[in-house]
């Protein structure tokens, strides 16, 4: 069932709902009301008379109700009036007629005497019974008048949803990052389509982010392929040099081996997408800068970089210790490898910061450096994915990773 009609649906049932008790208490006030004007009235006719009776005591002797319209009898003791409703045989009608009687008693001359008086109620029934029809009939033509205004109100109040609802339904990825404007006076409309459109811009930016990452995967994956493949080609043509044969199977090997590196990073990055690193507790991130830079101390001295290491605090946060040890890792290892002989790597850690600085000339791409698939330069032989890693496990534990250049490379991770 669409919106429009389930809330026309529920509306009209609320209405039904409200209107019927209504015209059933309305009904029952306005027939207690006629009763009571009944009931006012045959006690003007007591007090008629028992004003007759101080005249005429022949009165007393009048026995038959239907007759006369009242009957007076002796009575034991005073008793409480009371009011029936009942049939009789009205003389003067001819037949008989639903009636109103009183019972009552009053005193006369020392005695107490019962006196019963009737009136007709025909036309007051009558009367009770036509305003209920007309009632009815109001209440079936209110209720149908609300339920077409509604569904028209309802209509034009629906309106933008439905348009909002219709271009959701068209868009299409890649075609634009954001709906057609939809005009609304109501807030909660205009608050749906500001969400709505920033699904829509998060899902365009995924979708072209995970189309870069496609082409880039499928650029990477390519061009160590064919390098090895025409590798293995020239081994196959190769005579009978052993040397030259060796130094072809070294280079396929390493372009394996930056393959295997390349897959391993991409399923990782993928992992840390996925939330699959459920293991958390405090680390140490200066603890941790010390055992990796004692693993590096020989990539160090082999590439003539000095290693340089002070501590003031310490940067503390609750997160899968692998990935911190690789977030350290992959820092420092882009500091290495993008230095120069007699240059330094600087590590220091205060109090909820974590900072690695490099020398260099220029300042880097800020905007693209944690992009995946990134290099400044291909000498290196990097996959492109260090930084992204780095950045991907920063932000899935509410850290800041931010680079700035200050003469130096330096990369920051704030709590």
């Amino acid at each position: 069932m669409k919106l429009h009609n389930r809330s026309l649906l529920h509306v009209s049932m609320a209405l039904l709902l409200v209107l019927a008790l209504w015209a059933v208490a309305f009904f029952f006030i306005l027939r207690g009301a006629v009763r009571h004007s009944i009931d006012e009235g045959l006690d003007d006719q007591v007090e008629v008379i028992t004003h007759r009776l101080k005249s005429d005591s022949s009165l007393l002797y009048v026995h038959e109700l239907g007759l006369n319209g009242f009957a007076i009898a002796p009575a034991a003791a005073k008793e409480k009036e009371r009011y029936t409703d009942t049939m009789l045989f009205v003389p003067s009608e001819g037949e008989v007629e639903r009636v109103r009687v009183r019972t009552g008693t009053f005193e006369h001359q020392g005695g107490h005497y019962r006196i019963q008086v009737y009136t007709s109620t025909v036309e007051e029934d009558d009367l009770v019974e036509t305003m209920a029809w007309a009632l009815i009939a109001l209440y079936v033509l209110l209720l149908l008048t609300i339920v077409l205004v509604n569904n028209v109100v309802l209509r034009r109040l629906w309106q933008p949803f439905q348009a909002m609802l219709a271009q959701l339904k068209s868009f299409r990825l890649g075609t634009s990052r954001e709906l057609p404007p939809v005009r609304s006076r109501t807030s909660e409309f205009n608050e749906l389509y500001a969400a709505a459109n920033l699904l829509v811009r998060r899902a365009a930016d995924a979708y072209a982010d995970q189309r870069a990452f496609t082409e880039n995967a499928a650029h990477e994956l390519q061009t160590p392929l064919a390098i090895a493949i025409n590798k293995l080609e020239l081994l196959a043509d190769q005579g009978e040099n052993e040397e030259d044969r060796m130094v072809m199977l070294g280079e396929v090997i390493a372009v394996l081996e930056r393959l295997t590196r390349l897959n391993k990073s991409l399923l990782l990055l993928a992992r840390i997408e996925n939330h699959q690193f459920p293991d958390e507790r405090e680390v140490s991130f200066a603890a941790i800068a010390t055992e990796v830079l004692a693993e590096f101390a020989d990539l160090a001295e082999h590439r003539e970089v000095a290693l340089q290491f002070t501590t003031t605090g310490d940067l503390r946060a609750s997160m899968d210790p692998a990935l911190a040890r690789t977030l350290v890792t992959n820092l420092l290892k882009n500091a290495m490898l993008h230095n120069r002989p007699g240059g330094s790597v600087s590590v220091q850690v205060d109090e909820g910061c974590f900072t690695v600085r490099n020398p260099g000339v220029t300042p880097l791409d800020a905007g693209r450096i944690f992009t995946r698939f990134h290099k400044e330069t291909t000498a290196d032989g990097g996959t492109g994915l260090g930084l992204a890693i780095a950045k991907a496990i920063s932000d899935l534990y509410g850290l800041k990773l931010e680079y700035v250049f200050e003469g130096m490379h330096v990369f920051n991770l704030r709590a």
